[in-house]
């Protein structure tokens, strides 16, 4: 079975949250115009354009992300996960390797996490900047379980955009 998977970093946020935090920072004023006007890019590259999952952090510059990234996809299939808030590779990759059908997953996350999972998926280095994304195609064994050691049969990086290149991607 095939995945699509797209990691999305979150876009500008504040530098403190209003309560001091780093968990409730929320998104300035210029960095969700910057994701309302670069997100809508992205319905025309993914994969599987009509089964398309947003699955974000529970961090809110990420969750205000999704949700502008969810109104660009005119979908409504956002699904909360800690394990990218804080950056478990292995509790994502558990979660993904369950999934039973075709379809593009859009994780929005964070740095380092991002940059990290991309590494342990493909072997690419990629710094994600605020608003970036890359696209991995994740080829599952068809007979995984969670015993099984392999689950993942094949990643191939598939693309990069930083934000300013998302906004120069044809859009129908």
């Amino acid at each position: 079975m095939n995945l699509e998977v797209i990691l999305l970093r979150h876009g500008i946020a504040e530098n403190r949250g209003n309560d001091g935090t780093d968990y409730n920072r929320k998104l300035t004023e210029e960095g969700k115009m910057k994701l309302k006007k670069r997100l809508p890019h992205l319905k025309e590259i993914i994969k599987y354009k009509e089964q398309v999952e947003i699955w974000s952090s529970p961090i809110l510059r990420a969750k205000e992300t999704a949700e502008i990234l969810a109104e660009a996809l005119e979908t409504d299939k956002i699904i909360y996960h800690g394990f990218i808030g804080e950056g478990a590779f292995d509790d994502f990759l558990m979660t993904m390797v369950k999934q039973d059908q075709e379809k593009t997953i859009i994780v929005v996350g964070h740095e380092p996490a991002l940059g990290d999972w991309a590494y342990e998926l493909s072997e690419k280095s990629i710094m994600f900047k605020k608003g970036a994304a890359a696209s991995f195609q994740v080829k599952l064994f068809d007979n995984r379980t969670p015993e099984t050691q392999d689950m993942v049969e094949d990643v191939e990086f598939s693309w990069y955009l930083t934000p300013k290149e998302m906004e120069k991607t044809e859009q129908k």
